[in-house]
């Protein structure tokens, strides 16, 4: 939860860099959709009862930084935001 005004911040700051940061969420698509509004969310939430553990995502929330290719270029979140800004600034 204390992660979600950085990646809000971060939707504005990359959007016109090819990113999109994408939230995942365990249970039905309505509690997602309550959740982006109620936390002013810019950034689509994916709501799923599945068992993440199967992506090898073991705890929520997490982070990762996933190129178009679909490589995973960071796991946290101050590194993703500097590898950004690094590919702005090169």
């Amino acid at each position: 939860m204390a992660e979600v005004p950085h990646l809000v911040q971060m939707q504005k700051e990359f959007a016109n860099q090819n990113f999109t940061v994408v939230g995942l969420m365990k249970g039905p698509p309505e509690k997602a959709s309550r959740f982006a509004l109620e936390h002013n969310i810019n950034y689509p939430i994916l709501a799923s009862n599945r068992d993440f553990a199967a992506y090898k995502i073991l705890f929520l929330p997490v982070t990762y930084l996933v190129a178009p290719n679909g490589e995973i270029v960071a796991d946290n979140l101050d590194d993703a935001a500097d590898i950004l800004r690094q590919r702005q600034n090169p």
